[in-house]
């Protein structure tokens, strides 16, 4: 899996999007560092996945690039993932990139005129010294 950030883009301007590409440089999808908190040192995470590449893992080998893009080249201390309780493919996807869940928000948002839950998924980068 290979990330590709648009050139000239950063994270302080409060988000930056890694474009990602198969081992053919086809485009596969986006993930999305965004609502960037510099203060506490925190970002929520998005991820789209093309429909024709759902379902055969790639999903999984962005967030964890990601993870590791995040290590080696920010000061991000933990991210974050807001996402449906309904939606069990991307909760699957963070659970296996080790996300845990912290977090229920209940009745956060409308799908289909009715309000469902959604689940907050964190995964701390760097272990506290304090």
């Amino acid at each position: 899996m290979i990330l590709k950030a648009q050139q000239g883009t950063s994270l302080s301007s409060g988000k930056l999007t890694l474009y990602a590409f198969d081992e053919n440089e086809n485009p596969v999808g986006c993930v999305e560092l965004y609502n960037y908190d510099p203060i506490n040192r925190r970002a929520a995470v998005g991820i789209v996945v093309s429909n024709e590449y759902r379902h055969r893992g790639f999903g999984s080998e962005m967030v964890q690039a990601l993870s590791e893009f995040c290590k080696a080249n920010t000061s991000l201390h933990q991210v974050y993932a807001d996402i449906a309780a309904t939606n069990a493919p991307s909760i699957h996807i963070f659970q296996k990139a080790g996300y845990q869940h912290c977090a229920t928000l209940h009745d956060w948002v409308i799908r289909s005129d009715k309000f469902i839950d959604t689940l907050r998924y964190q995964l701390i980068l760097e272990k506290s010294t304090s």
